[in-house]
């Protein structure tokens, strides 16, 4: 089988989408669809569920996208393994990241690595807390920073991060003019919230549940600049970590505000990676530029 159709098959198993894997890819979505159907023909086996809504893999197409993975993992590992032995530092580093980090903390960080490494390429994914996690126990991912929460027992943390949580502000909001608040003021006001499922939304029902609080939720995403834009566009507030308001809190087009000590908690985000996985020189040496940076 071609390495071509191995990356064709991973690609629609990852958009669900035979069109977007193309597009992806820079060919022809005919291409894609006669190397899943050679696929299928040699392994005797439907390994897509062609649905309304898009390719879905069946479980033989998960065993085969699991198997999949690890060859175009060893092949990846196999030439970087060349180009060392020649004196070149190269590859791709897959890592996945909550969001807040990557403005504060990702972005800047490859950028200054990239101009000491030209070789090296980045491909990165922005999932809650959670996923980050399970994307590090799949090998989807190299390394992952996440806000430390319930860390499966197959990931690894390599430092910890103490991070604390503030209130953003409109402006134009009736707390603006403060420069501390109780977290209970909060209630009497819209608040606007991730999802459930991110961490900084179960602090926040952990502490609503605990203290008997009702905070008037009234909108909720999973994307924090959006979140950003609808708070300054209705005069609202907002909860995110620190690091996530640190260009709102310079050039003061939000109202960040401390909460009083005490009541809602710090957390620590932290940089992780699969326990045992093998890690290139490129990655290793992300990881010891990247652990060192102070983020706040």
């Amino acid at each position: 089988m071609k390495v071509s159709s191995f990356k064709y098959f991973l690609a629609v198993a990852e958009t669900g989408s035979i069109r977007q894997a193309a597009k992806n890819l820079h060919v022809s979505a005919s291409a894609i669809s006669r190397q899943i159907q050679n696929l299928e023909h040699n392994f005797k086996s439907t390994l897509f569920e062609r649905k309304a809504l898009g390719m879905a893999l069946t479980e033989e197409g998960r065993i085969i996208e699991k198997h999949m993975r690890s060859t175009m993992r060893e092949m990846e590992i196999a030439q970087v393994e060349i180009d060392e032995i020649h004196g070149l530092l190269t590859g791709t580093i897959n890592y996945s990241t909550i969001e807040g980090v990557l403005n504060a903390w990702m972005l800047p960080a490859i950028a200054e690595f990239q101009t000491r490494y030209t070789g090296i390429k980045f491909s990165g994914k922005i999932y809650a807390s959670d996923i980050v996690y399970q994307s590090l126990a799949t090998d989807q991912a190299d390394l992952g920073i996440a806000l430390e929460h319930d860390i499966p027992h197959e990931v690894e943390v390599i430092k910890r991060f103490e991070t604390g949580f503030k209130i953003a502000l409109s402006p134009n909001h009736e707390l603006a003019g403060r420069d501390t608040l109780e977290i209970e003021e909060l209630a009497s006001f819209p608040l606007a919230m991730l999802c459930e499922g991110f961490h900084t939304r179960h602090l926040l029902d952990t502490l609503s549940s605990r203290k008997g609080l009702a905070f008037n939720i009234t909108f909720e995403l999973d994307n924090i600049d959006i979140l950003k834009q609808f708070v300054l566009s209705t005069n609202g507030a907002t909860i995110l970590p620190d690091y996530s308001l640190i260009s709102e809190s310079q050039d003061n087009s939000m109202k960040v505000i401390n909460i009083n000590k005490g009541v809602f908690p710090n957390s620590t985000t932290v940089l992780c990676v699969r326990k045992g996985r093998y890690l290139t020189k490129a990655t290793r040496q992300f990881i010891s530029f990247i652990r060192d940076i102070d983020i706040i």
